[in-house]
């Protein structure tokens, strides 16, 4: 079995609610935000590519608490994103909600007694999901936007549309925190995140990982030697050092990197090996 870096699980209290109260701020301005976009532009592409960047944007702030709040909790870190990410769905719905059924419509131009209004619905909607629940019901019958060509989507799929919606949301936001700061090398002894190095080592490409792993296995170092010569070839690898001082151990990720090949403008890079434990003292 491959060696590699274990969270410690540890979560603190105080971590814990630092990290829900970034969340939770950010699950209540982004939506937001995201509606008055799709508002602004009503094509289905847009708002899909909207929906995409709400779960990004979301899951970024929510690894934010996790590195301030020093959290090595996986399930705690997916609960919180998960918990979060349910809410910025719940609130972008009491929001377009709001707007649809109120006075002036989506209009930037509301009077203070108009916001009030809205700011009323919001609230009203927002502790009454049962409410909420019937008027999207009615939404759905008569459509809340149409496709160039079309007459209101409605029903099924209007149902279906919202639904693909609410898995991009939850899914980017998970996505994001499940592969963040979370998963980086911490420092236990000196309770800190380890710091990456820069620049990254270079060396050959990889071409058998089980070689490679062997290789360090056996204590054959070598293997980690920097060559910025590679650089010139096609095809070659880099390997990051997460370290921090004093620690007995530091951890190397390795990264093939490919020429770019055809329309493709960057190079792709592949995770050969994550988070491998070396000694600190090894000199790579």
């Amino acid at each position: 079995m491959e060696e590699k870096y274990i969270p410690a699980g540890h979560a603190s209290t105080s971590g814990i609610l630092t990290t829900l109260a970034i969340g939770i701020i950010a699950s209540i301005l982004l939506p937001l935000f995201y509606i008055i976009l799709a508002q602004l532009i009503p094509n289905i592409w847009f708002i899909a590519i909207c929906a995409f960047l709400l779960g990004m944007l979301l899951g970024l702030a929510i690894d934010q608490g996790i590195r301030i709040g020093k959290i090595r909790n996986l399930q705690v870190a997916l609960s919180i994103a998960l918990v979060c990410s349910l809410l910025a769905f719940y609130v972008q719905w009491v929001f377009f909600d709001a707007v649809m059924y109120s006075r002036r419509g989506f209009t930037f131009n509301q009077s203070t007694a108009d916001l009030k209004q809205l700011l009323q619905d919001m609230a009203f909607l927002f502790v009454h999901p049962g409410v909420l629940f019937k008027e999207i019901v009615a939404l759905n019958e008569i459509g809340t936007f149409r496709i160039q060509g079309s007459d209101n989507i409605s029903g099924l799929l209007l149902w279906v549309i919202w639904t693909g919606e609410f898995l991009v949301i939850t899914g980017g936001t998970i996505v994001v925190a499940w592969n963040g700061q979370v998963k980086t090398p911490y420092s236990e002894l000196n309770d800190h995140w380890m710091k990456r190095r820069t620049p990254n080592l270079l060396i050959p490409f990889v071409h058998d990982k089980a070689h490679l792993l062997n290789q360090l296995r056996n204590k054959n170092f070598d293997v980690l030697k920097n060559n910025s010569d590679v650089i010139t070839q096609p095809d070659y690898a880099e390997v990051v050092v997460y370290e921090s001082t004093g620690d007995p151990t530091k951890f190397i990720t390795v990264l093939n990197v490919t020429a770019p090949t055809g329309k493709n403008k960057q190079a792709r890079k592949k995770v050969v090996v994550t988070h491998y434990p070396l000694p600190n003292n090894v000199a790579i």
